[in-house]
């Protein structure tokens, strides 16, 4: 299905998900599932819509424990990709002790989408051990969340020049939420940062992300394509933040 066919069906189902009768619901779904890890996984989108009843949320923590990662990853995207709120608590244990990096790598990336603030203590904690797997995903979601706490490291990644084009932009990103006008700067000089070709490789410059990133700080409209760093820049001159040149 396409994108818009799958949300009209969602819709729906949940709709009718909403005025189910709730006594005796968990069991119900429970006979459904069975031992299909498929319908478990699905069974998540019902869930979000009974998180009135007893147990649910409970229940989605025990499942974001299942020995399977492959389960917990994919309930971990299901809960940021539909901003499923009422569940975000459950990302600080994973961000903490999940034992695959892949399901921590989501969880920190999902608690910044969300704003968990249940989760901010433990990437702060992760941030201040600077540890070099996780720098990417942790700029992302401190960018996301932009508060005080956020700064020092956000400043950090942005200032290191070991760190890669795209760690820094992201981090100026979020500095630059914060007020501070070099990491605007850097990121004005990024909209002209380019592509590298080669032979055998090609390497995307950061452009159009640094313009995602100032059309998010000025509240300016954003479509990701490579047009919009000409339309950023643009948008830039009228503001008086850059230069015309003849």
């Amino acid at each position: 299905m396409e994108n818009d066919e799958q949300e009209a069906v969602h819709d729906a189902v949940a709709a009718e998900v909403r005025v189910l009768p709730r006594e005796n619901v968990l069991e119900a779904l429970d006979e459904v599932i069975g031992s299909s890890k498929k319908r478990k996984q699905e069974s998540v989108y019902i869930l979000s819509e009974l998180s009135d009843v007893p147990g649910v949320v409970e229940r989605v923590g025990q499942w974001l424990r299942d020995p399977d990662p492959q389960i917990r990853s994919w309930l971990i995207q299901v809960v940021e990709s539909k901003r499923l709120l009422q569940f975000a608590s459950l990302l600080k244990s994973i961000v903490e002790h999940d034992p695959d990096p892949f399901c921590r790598d989501l969880a920190i990336h999902a608690s910044g989408t969300l704003k968990a603030k249940e989760s901010l203590p433990a990437l702060i904690h992760m941030a201040e051990q600077n540890d070099t797997d996780f720098i990417d995903s942790l700029a992302w979601a401190l960018k996301d969340y932009a508060s005080e706490e956020c700064r020092p490291h956000l400043q950090r990644w942005f200032r290191d020049c070991s760190q890669s084009k795209s760690t820094r932009v992201i981090s100026a990103w979020g500095v630059a939420k914060l007020g501070d006008n070099d990491a605007v700067r850097y990121l004005i000089e990024m909209l002209r940062d380019p592509d590298k070709r080669g032979p055998t490789f090609f390497e995307p410059g950061e452009s159009v992300r640094a313009a995602q990133a100032l059309c998010d700080i000025h509240n300016w409209p954003f479509q990701w394509h490579k047009s919009s760093v000409a339309n950023t820049i643009e948008l830039l001159k009228r503001a008086g933040l850059i230069e015309h040149r003849g």
